[in-house]
Formats: structure tokens, C-alpha cells, sequence
């Protein structure tokens, strides 16, 4: 395994943005420049899978057609209304389930070598990875794109219009993983292979499952984001390249494909997750109140330079949509004013209360709307056994009672137990990424919103385990990576100290030493929903991205936030090199969104010595031979034990190590 240099379009985007670390999370801006590079690499890495066969791509050209004939017929009053698209959670039952079984019924309805779902999916995906994200065609190349989305559904059922997903209700929520977004009646399972609800055991147009590591990292949109958004009166104020991380709307989009992680994580698999349709609606319903909003022509301020993509130049026409429209023509006002129009999302108690059963009057102190929480699944327990043996019978009898005394859920524990950062501590004071924290004891907070009975340990992450487009394991090996973390400023554990026989204020057990200095160090911005557990446990993610492979994995491993410093291993899946090039760039970052620094194993006189590094690694099957077919096998690679003796690890043959002090640049040598 050896180190190479860092992509210069990937360092490039890093260095533009380390200014940021301090204003919005750090994985964030790793997540839009891995995009951007893979964006713009996509054929140094793989053929797109897209549909070739005629009969797909009439359908898809059909659907333009129809959408063409529809404007048509509106501008000459042969349609009396335009639809209505609103927020899912304000749609009846009987609306939302004709919506769903819409959805259901085009994954099923075969088109040509494909289902007409998945046609639409790969879309999504080749020259459009670079055309319709990070410049001024992001939001016209999906509105165009989510109503395509629409007319095929109308193909199946007139009466059904796209409806949004407001994360800002989920916000709201304490825990936004117990959002009835994630219930049986709308998306299913927001952790794992989607088992669960209307999608359930999905397939994406790859064959690999539908997944999702929800809450893992990122963000739903805060309310405060968005109306930082439209406090703007120019595109080019709030779209990449030229906008403040502030105020730049695909930042925003880009915290909840984070969030909601799995299939929604990789550019070319989201639109396979339903999620992503309804997400960027929301979008577009943000971008049309901007439009409202706007003191200039929104048609014609599509904002271009030399800083923008040549793919998002005004006059090309859209990549794989097949509608002939230009990338300008998403910025028409024909689309809201002749096709279709968004009622307004609930966002006051005043809006919401007792008006739609899937809302609440989540925060009274704030007057703010948010989701109900989905019925937890109940836990059905066998009837006790009774021993034969005690009761002297030879059949088997089974106890008619049952104990029916009800436990209380399990909550999530107080000031003591779940902390957060200090900010929250505190009355009124704002955090670095700028929600407003109240204190724990403020007699106006409503405590049930601090109840949870989900915990940020309670799931493991869920992989495709996809490698150019094929779902195998036996594609992928395994490499060890060793976790340094420094305990981050801001934390106060329970464990009090006690000197000359009073309590020391401000401190624990732990952070009360000498190491634990930091005075004049400017820590990287967090998410403002993340907590540290009062027992210490914290996640620390390692990302593997596939620079000469089409590929993505994920997992973490967990350290001591109350120590000084602690020390674990991850163990993570890159590309067999038996099967050809095998180079990643392997990234890590905690559960709070700050990235860690990569170090390099130095081999020479000293086994142990690491120097920064790129975090670019060439896996080749040279010796010394540092991966496994399997975890066992890595495991055994890194632990070694003889008889009657110790287990001892053996750190030469670590490649790669990241340090997490979430102060200095964390982004690699370039």
C-alpha cells in the first residue's frame, strides 16, 4: 500500500473552502468536493449504466412530449387549475396512499430492458453528475427532472401531484429519527436495508438493495437556514461557486443527503431512494419563494463565468432529460405560473394545531410546527416456560399468564447523562452554525421533545457493498485504519471533582489536567442536533471513496470522548486489487460532522512513526500484504497472540491513521 497525491481538482475545492470549517460542518464540504471530483471523473472510472434501448429512451421523450402538451393546453385555457403540490404530512390518507401506490406501480411496469422507476433513476447519473450540481443548473436541471418525475406518475394516476418533504417539521424534532416520515405509512426505515413500509426490500437499478444509515452525520434543513436563503434577492447569492456557505442552498440539500446516508449518499444512487424526489421538491419549493422574492427578472438571472462548470452554460440543453430544454429554460416562469403552484408548508403551532394528524405544536416556547413521532414497534414477549421438571409432568406447558404490567419507554437521560456542546448549556447563546440554544432547566422547553428512545449506538451501518455496479462483497477487502481522538472543548461530564473538600466548577474528573488546554484554538463547527453521550461513547466514521473505481463504504468505530485521548480501529472496504486499479480516498470524520487529519505509516528505522498525508492510498497486492478477504482475516493480520500470552498489536501494518483534534485544517497535504 503506498500513498498518492491528492486529485487537483479535489484539493483545489478543499483549499478554496478551509475558510469554512468554522461556519458549517467539515463533512459537508467533504461531501461537495468528493461529488464535484467524481462528478467531473465519471468516465476515468466507469461506463454509465444508462438505458440505450429504444423503447426506454421513446418513453422518456414521451414523457416531454406530454409535459410540452400540458403547457399548451394551459396557456390556451383548456386546463381550468394548476395542481397543487404540497407538503406529505398535509395530504389525507387516502391522497398520500394514491401517491404511494402511484410510485409502487412504476417501479413494477416494465419499459423496454427496465422498469420505468428506474429509467427515471438513471437519469441521474453520467454527463448529468457534473451538469446538474455545483453551478447555477442545479436547480433548473431538477425541476425539469422532478417533473418528469410527476408525469409518469400522472401516467399511472391523473389525480396524483409530487408532494414535498419539509425537514424543517423534523428539525424541529429532538430526535428526527423518530419522525413519521420514517413510519410504515410514508418512507419506511430510516436505518439499514428498508425492511419496512412501501419500499419495502427495494431494489435499486443495480440490484443492490434500497438502504439508509439515517441520523449517522448531516442535517434536516433548520428554519434558520432557510431563511437565511431567501434573505437573498440574487441567484447568484445563493448557488455554487459564488455564494456564502451561509447562504447557499444546495449546502442545504446537501445536509439531508447526508442525513439520511445509504442509497441518498452517492450522487448516481440517490433518485433509487424515493426520499430524493420528495426532498427536491422541497427544494424547488425554496427556490420558487426566493423567486418571489427577487428585486431582478428571475427569469433571466441564470448567473455564469468562468467560476461555473462549461456544463452549466445557459444555452446547453439539459444532459439525459430528453425534453430538448435548455439549461436556462428552468428558470422559466412557466412552471409555476401555468403548470403547477405550492400551497404553503405549516410552520407556526397556529398553522398546524389540530389541523393535520401527522403535525404538532412541537416547540411552544418557539411557536414552531414539527412532526408527530411514528408509534414505536411494540415488543411482543413469549409467554414464560414453566420447568417440567419442577412441576413433575412430561408434556410441555406453557403459561396462560402474562404480565401485563406496562414499563415506561425509555428516555433519554438528563443534564447529567446526554450532553450537549457547551452552547447548549447555556441561555439563549448561539452556536457556531447559528440555531439558538436554550438551557436544559428554561421552565418554557418542552421536555417531551428531549425524550428519545433511539441512541446514536443502536444501530450499526448498513453498505451496498457496490463496485462498479455490481452488489458483492467478494469484490471488496478489507484494511485496517487506527482513530487518534483528543477529547473536544465544551464537554462536562458528571463525574465532579472534588477539591479541599468542595466541588470544582467547570470541570471533570477527566478534562481536570494539565493536558486539556485550549486557549486560543478555534474549533470546527458542529451540528447543532448532535450529542455526546454522558457515558463518553462517541462515533468517529471512516469514508472510503473510489478514485479508479465506481465504489463507496462507510463505517465507524467508537472512542472515549471523556478522555484526554483515546484510541481505536476501523476496519473498512476498498476494491480487491486482484480485480485492477485499486485507489481510494479514504476520509474520517465523528458523528458532529468535524473531520479528522490522515497520517501515513513512514517505513524505515521506526515501525511507528506516521507523517501527514493525502489520505489517497494505492491498495496493490505487493507485500508486506496489508488487507483481508474479511474482517476476521484483518483481524488477525493486526493482532497477534501466542500461548498463555497477551494479545498485541502490531501497528506496522496500519497504513493509514487519522488524528481528530477538530482544530487545525484537517483536509490532507495536497
Amino acid at each position: 500500500m503506498t500513498e498518492n497525491d491528492m486529485p487537483e481538482i479535489l484539493c483545489k475545492c478543499f483549499n478554496e473552502k478551509a475558510g469554512s470549517i468554522t461556519i458549517i460542518p467539515a463533512d459537508l464540504i467533504l461531501y461537495k468536493c468528493v461529488n464535484k471530483y467524481l462528478a467531473e471523473t465519471w468516465l476515468e472510472r466507469y461506463q454509465s449504466p444508462r438505458p440505450i434501448d429504444h423503447d426506454t429512451i421513446n418513453w422518456l421523450r414521451s414523457l416531454g412530449r406530454k409535459i410540452r402538451g400540458q403547457e399548451y393546453n394551459i396557456r390556451t385555457k383548456r386546463q381550468a387549475v394548476r395542481r397543487i403540490r404540497r407538503e406529505i404530512r398535509t395530504l389525507t390518507d387516502a391522497q398520500r396512499e394514491r401517491f404511494i401506490r402511484a410510485v409502487q406501480q412504476l417501479k413494477a411496469r416494465r419499459i423496454g430492458s427496465t422498469n420505468r422507476y428506474d429509467a427515471l433513476a438513471s437519469a441521474h447519473d453520467g454527463r448529468a453528475l457534473g451538469s446538474a450540481h455545483s453551478g447555477p443548473n442545479f436547480p433548473s436541471w431538477h425541476r425539469e427532472y422532478i417533473k418528469l418525475f410527476e408525469a409518469a406518475l400522472q401516467e399511472i394516476d391523473n389525480r396524483v401531484t409530487l408532494p414535498f418533504f419539509d425537514s424543517r417539521l423534523d428539525y424541529n424534532l429532538f430526535d428526527p429519527r423518530e419522525s413519521n416520515f420514517w413510519g410504515d405509512n410514508f418512507m419506511g426505515d430510516h436505518r439499514g436495508v428498508v425492511s419496512s413500509g412501501p419500499f419495502r426490500l427495494w431494489r435499486q437499478r443495480n440490484g443492490a438493495y434500497l438502504e439508509r444509515n439515517g441520523g449517522a452525520s448531516g442535517s434536516m434543513i433548520s428554519p434558520r437556514g432557510i431563511r437565511n436563503v431567501l434573505s437573498r434577492r440574487r441567484n447568484i447569492d445563493i448557488l455554487t461557486p459564488w455564494a456564502n456557505d451561509r447562504f447557499d442552498l444546495e449546502n442545504y440539500h446537501n445536509a439531508v443527503h447526508v442525513w439520511v446516508g445509504g442509497s441518498m449518499l452517492g450522487l448516481n444512487t440517490a433518485p433509487s431512494d424515493p426520499v430524493f424526489f420528495l426532498h427536491h421538491c422541497f427544494i424547488d419549493y425554496v427556490w420558487e419563494q426566493f423567486r418571489q422574492r427577487q428585486t431582478v427578472d428571475p427569469e433571466s438571472d441564470y448567473p455564469f463565468d468562468q467560476r461555473a462548470p462549461p456544463s452549466h452554460a445557459p444555452n446547453r440543453i439539459m444532459d439525459n432529460l430528453e425534453t430538448r430544454k435548455r439549461n436556462i429554460d428552468g428558470y422559466s416562469n412557466d412552471y409555476t405560473d401555468q403548470y403547477y403552484r405550492y400551497a404553503r408548508s405549516p410552520r407556526t403551532c397556529r398553522q398546524c394545531r389540530n389541523r393535520f394528524p401527522y403535525l404538532k405544536c412541537g416547540d411552544w416556547f418557539r411557536g414552531l410546527c414539527s412532526a408527530t413521532k411514528r408509534p414505536r414497534v411494540p415488543i411482543i414477549r413469549k409467554e414464560s416456560i414453566i420447568s417440567n421438571k419442577d412441576l413433575g409432568i412430561k408434556r410441555n406447558f406453557t403459561s396462560t399468564i402474562t404480565d401485563k404490567r406496562k414499563k415506561p419507554p425509555r428516555r433519554r437521560r438528563s443534564t447529567g447523562d446526554w450532553l450537549a456542546y457547551e452552547t447548549f448549556l447555556e441561555e439563549k447563546k448561539v452556536s457556531k452554525i447559528g440555531r439558538t440554544k436554550r438551557s436544559l432547566n428554561s421552565r418554557r422547553y418542552n421536555k417531551e421533545e428531549r425524550t428519545s428512545h433511539i441512541t446514536d449506538m443502536d444501530s450499526s451501518m448498513q453498505n451496498s457493498f457496490l463496485l462498479d455496479g455490481e452488489p458483492d462483497i467478494k469484490r471488496w477487502v478489507f484494511i485496517p485504519v487506527k482513530i487518534v481522538h483528543r477529547r473536544p472543548s465544551g464537554l462536562l461530564f458528571g463525574t465532579k471533582v472534588i477539591k479541599n473538600r468542595n466541588l470544582v466548577d467547570g470541570v471533570d474528573v477527566y478534562s481536570y489536567n494539565k493536558y486539556m488546554n485550549y486557549t486560543d484554538e478555534e474549533q470546527q463547527a458542529a451540528y447543532s442536533h448532535s450529542f455526546t453521550s454522558g457515558s463518553g461513547a462517541d462515533k468517529v466514521y471512516v469514508q472510503v471513496d473510489g478514485m479508479s473505481y465506481n465504489g463507496k463504504y462507510v463505517d465507524y468505530t467508537i472512542v472515549d470522548s471523556r478522555l484526554p485521548v483515546s484510541e481505536s480501529v476501523a476496519f473498512v472496504a476498498v476494491k480487491d486489487p486482484k480485480l485492477n486499479s485499486s485507489i481510494s480516498f479514504i476520509s474520517a470524520y465523528d458523528s458532529h460532522g468535524r473531520i479528522c487529519r490522515p497520517y501515513c505509516h513512514s517505513y524505515g528505522s521506526n515501525s511507528n512513526q506516521y507523517r501527514k498525508c493525502s489520505g489517497v492510498v494505492n491498495l496493490t497486492e505487493e507485500k508486506p500484504k496489508l488487507y483481508g478477504e474479511d474482517v476476521g482475516e484483518v483481524t488477525q493480520l493486526l493482532y497477534k497472540s501466542g500461548k498463555g500470552k497477551a494479545f498485541t498489536r502490531r501497528d506496522e501494518n496500519i497504513f493509514l491513521s487519522f488524528y481528530c483534534d477538530f482544530h487545525e485544517i484537517p483536509w490532507g497535504k495536497c
